[in-house]
């Protein structure tokens, strides 16, 4: 099949800026990047980290865009901006309504040639920085990463972290910043990147008008400094406290623009399965086979990071419990042998083939992640390879495979690193690491998704003016341009009546390449019996290993063959079995999906793996403090038994105690279609999807509906400190329990929370501009409340040095009695209002969120037609209506706070 995916379009202005715009129609989004050519690598002895505290400080304001004019300029036309740094490059992004498209570039072009640098800012953003690094030192992955890097490497700046070390961070000066600026802040040596709902001629005036007359600078100097080859193996420890250890390996492979990547590509996805673009695939593949089936590693995989002057093939894997570092690296690289001295099948080359076309043409459904694959491509390899990149995969041949194993994957090409846990023996298990990081984000977005402060202790939390009052009288003018085109139409989606109680909704988007299918039923943690937490997780994670019809090992290679990820996971309320797949495998995939679902046998040797991998990632949850944090505030605000209490993933009593029989009781009783969403959305035909579905899911019954949920008594407050042994930094979490989503209350209440803290959002909030920009006190902060069925949590979170904890705590509590005793000014709500009636544009981009806002509308019984009256809710909400609902919940005499970090309690502070 033929999928419409628009050619790069190509400008060069006259100052050697390049231009390249992509035309993507499926939503009225656009994304515009700027692109620069500097990363770590450009940076000198004693000045490690100096592009990304560049990148940070992009965010500050410039003489045309005052100090927060800028973020307000997005957020009002419902946008989302946000920046990274990498090794090779930086990259700035805005996601807007198409409409808007020429502010962005207004924005970037004042950006390039028009920065300053204050010292007093620089200070602030300074503590900003060494929190983001102290957030990344909690986790054992970092550590290894950098010890890792700088051992493969001697002489390539490579070797040192992007974020840069604690000393150079601190060390970094205004004037050093601005040298950096001048030097690689020019428009030839820049990229413009835009896709979206464009044109690309129009793009190219508005790039002409805005940038054009940006003078070219002298080129930067050039990169000449080359790692001599590796002749013998490298290997490092490291030694810290944690929960478990690790193995990364990697081998020295070509530069990013070699004509060998696409082999290397496809031999990772061999290894270990391909995972780009959002497709989650590879338990076929042979580290799969070797070390998981096997029950040797919770976790195992296989990637390339490939950097414009080096590159390097990367091995992870973490050890099961009883198994050693030593036992798992002697399978590990015996597994790579075999694959050296082996063949590759027929048949195992055409699934790696399938997954890695699949997974590209997934990557093609945001125009954000095309925005981002073309401008690394761009910058790292050349134009032509990205929209050669189908053409260069289908190219390679088994023998290319081989070959480039045969040649890079050499013992002395090699280094090898462990993480072994200071406090534990080296043979403990552990949990599955995360990818060590290959960029450092500034993560500008004020709601702070997922700092040695420096500001004064004065403002908000010593009863001053906060910045947000005082920018609220500069009234910002509403953006001229209409509101955006929405992504979702009540009149677009067919909505359909299943036998058995589910409904089934179907949203065609004909341009996107892919299809997702959501199946959502009453199955989350809130219907486990009592002292059987973690059986929801456990019974989900079971379905796709093994069924009536399938082993588990059958599933994989038919799903890997298909390009599919085909996968099932439970929440607090409810479980989701997901498919996404390739329009023309949808009849085959929808069929898998629904035996997963209908007929899983729960194999004795499956069970005990995923519980083993549960187990590990209990352990690990146990040793990360902002997840001990939340956990522990959820213990504190609901009463024992509550179903809203007890951990998902369980603990490690309630998981060792659970029996086949329990997972096969509550499969029986919760996976039915009562209460039951499911969601087509892609590359479809209504009628036809709508057939496949019903097909698929005939005969379907039971099910138990939603859970009741019983109320709580008005929470009695308090403080609680938990010491984690080996930590930089401290996580808060705070919070209380409130209302459910049918409740009146309930949309002022999301909008409090996105006003705070973002709630899951880019908004600007209150806690971004005072506990991050005004303070330096947090490189992370953000509020969280969403619908639920019972009396649902509203919590804020951040992470601060040790040392600035009670200050943070206070500043935090100074902004929550502002919710209750000063109305909202008007200037900010009607800011706030602006952005929740434009975002949805750029947040219903991807079929996997529409597919979820459809269920949710579905689940909670608000019509379709919700998506037209919302909007108008919002735009009724005033400034008094705010006060009154916060001073009904928000009382801070009840308010919990859970702390978790260094070993060191606390002093107690009073929430009142």
């Amino acid at each position: 099949m033929s999928y419409r995916i628009a050619p790069t379009q190509v400008a060069e202005l006259p100052n050697g800026l390049m231009v390249y715009v992509r035309e993507v129609r499926h939503a009225p989004v656009v994304t515009s990047m700027v692109w620069y050519r500097v990363g770590s690598r450009d940076e000198g002895p004693g000045q490690t980290g100096l592009s990304h505290f560049l990148e940070h400080m992009m965010f500050k304001g410039t003489p045309r865009f005052p100090y927060g004019m800028l973020e307000e300029g997005v957020k009002r036309r419902g946008g989302m901006w946000n920046a990274f740094t990498s090794y090779d490059y930086t990259a700035y992004y805005e996601v807007l309504p198409a409409q808007h498209l020429e502010f962005s570039f207004a924005v970037e072009a004042d950006r390039m040639a028009g920065m300053t640098f204050d010292p007093d800012l620089t200070v602030r953003e300074r503590g900003i920085i060494v929190s983001e690094r102290e957030g990344n030192e909690n986790h054992p992955a970092f550590w290894l990463n950098e010890a890792f890097m700088a051992t493969a490497f001697q002489v390539l700046p490579y070797r040192h972290p992007i974020i840069g070390s604690k000393d150079d961070i601190r060390a970094t000066t205004a004037e050093a910043l601005a040298a950096h600026y001048r030097r690689y802040y020019r428009p030839n040596n820049a990229a413009l990147v835009v896709v979206g709902d464009v044109e690309a001629e129009q793009v190219v005036r508005l790039a002409e008008r805005h940038f054009g007359p940006l003078p070219p600078g002298e080129p930067p100097p050039p990169f000449t400094a080359v790692e001599p080859e590796q002749e013998a193996e490298r290997r490092v420890t490291v030694r810290r406290p944690g929960p478990h250890p690790i193995l990364l390996a990697g081998y020295r492979i070509p530069e990013a623009a070699h004509p060998d990547q696409p082999a290397l590509t496809l031999l990772s996805t061999l290894l270990s399965g391909s995972a780009q673009g959002g497709g989650a695939m590879g338990r076929s593949s042979r580290l799969h086979r070797r070390l998981i089936d096997t029950g040797m590693a919770v976790a195992a995989g296989a990637y390339v990071r490939a950097f414009q002057h080096a590159g390097l093939f990367l091995l992870t894997a973490t050890p099961a419990p009883s198994v050693s570092l030593e036992a798992l690296e002697e399978a590990l690289f015996d597994e790579v042998e075999r694959l050296r001295e082996g063949e590759v099948s027929a048949e195992e080359f055409a699934r790696a083939q399938k997954q890695v076309r699949a997974s590209l043409l997934y990557a093609m459904e945001s125009a954000l992640n095309q925005a981002v694959l073309l401008g690394s491509t761009a910058l790292t390899r050349g134009v032509e390879r990205f929209d050669r990149a189908l053409e260069e995969l289908e190219a390679v041949t088994p023998a290319d495979v081989l070959r480039v194993a045969r040649q890079y994957l050499d013992a002395r090409r090699r280094t090898v690193g462990h993480f072994i846990p200071a406090d534990e023996a080296p043979a403990a298990g552990g949990a599955a690491p995360a990818r060590a990081p290959q960029v450092a984000a500034a993560a500008p977005a004020a709601g702070g998704q997922p700092p040695d402060g420096a500001a004064a202790a004065d403002g908000a939390a010593a009863g001053g003016t906060p910045d947000y009052q005082r920018s609220a009288d500069r009234r910002v003018p509403r953006p001229e341009a209409g509101p955006a085109r929405p992504v979702l139409s009540p009149e677009r989606v067919v909505r359909r009546e299943l036998p058995g109680g589910a409904v089934l909704l179907v949203f065609p988007t004909p341009t996107v390449p892919s299809v997702f299918v959501r199946v959502q039923m009453e199955a989350g943690a809130v219907h486990e019996p009592p002292g059987k937490a973690g059986l929801a997780q456990l019974v989900a994670g079971l379905l796709t290993r093994g069924t009536a019809q399938y082993t588990a090992q059958e599933l994989a290679l038919i799903t890997d063959a298909q390009g599919m990820s085909l996968r099932v996971d439970a929440g607090r309320e409810t479980a989701v079995a997901s498919l996404k797949c390739l329009p023309e495998d949808l009849e085959k995939g929808l069929h898998l999906l629904a035996e997963v679902i209908r007929r899983p046998t729960f194999p004795e040797g499956e069970v005990e793996r995923l519980r083993a991998q549960m187990l590990v990632a209990w352990r690990r949850a146990e040793d990360d403090t902002r997840a001990v944090a939340a956990r522990r505030l959820m213990e504190q605000i609901y009463p024992e038994g509550h179903p809203y209490r007890q951990p998902l993933g369980g603990t490690e009593a309630t998981l060792t105690g659970l029996q086949v029989e329990d997972l096969r009781r509550f499969h029986q009783a919760h996976y039915g279609p009562k209460g039951a969403v499911v969601v087509v959305v892609g590359d479809v035909e209504p009628e036809a999807a709508l057939a496949a579905v019903e097909e698929a899911l005939a005969g379907w019954s039971g099910g138990s509906g939603k859970a009741a949920i019983p109320p709580v008594p008005p929470p009695q407050g308090g403080r609680l400190h938990v010491p984690l042994a080996g930590k930089t930094q401290t996580d808060i979490a705070l919070g209380w329990p409130l209302v459910d989503r049918s409740h009146p209350d309930y949309l002022a209440l999301e909008v409090l929370a996105t006003l705070f803290g973002g709630n899951g959002t880019p908004a600007s909030s209150r806690l971004f501009r005072d506990v991050r920009e005004r303070h330096g006190l947090s490189y992370y902060q953000y509020a969280v409340f969403g619908g639920t069925s019972g009396p649902g949590p509203w919590s804020a979170h951040l992470g601060v040095n040790p040392a600035r904890l009670e200050f943070a705590v206070q500043t935090v509590l100074a902004e929550l009695r502002r919710l209750v005793a000063e109305p909202v000014p008007l200037a900010e709500l009607e800011a706030l209002q602006d952005f929740l009636t434009g975002y949805p544009a750029v947040q219903h981009e991807s079929p996997e969120r529409i597919a979820a806002r459809l269920a949710e509308i579905e689940r909670f019984g608000l019509g379709l037609d919700w998506l037209e009256r919302h909007p108008r809710e919002l735009a009724a909400l005033t400034p008094e209506m705010l006060q009154e609902v916060a001073a009904r919940h928000l009382i801070p005499e009840r308010l919990t706070i859970v702390t978790a970090g260094p070993a060191e309690s606390p002093a107690e502070i009073s929430a009142s």
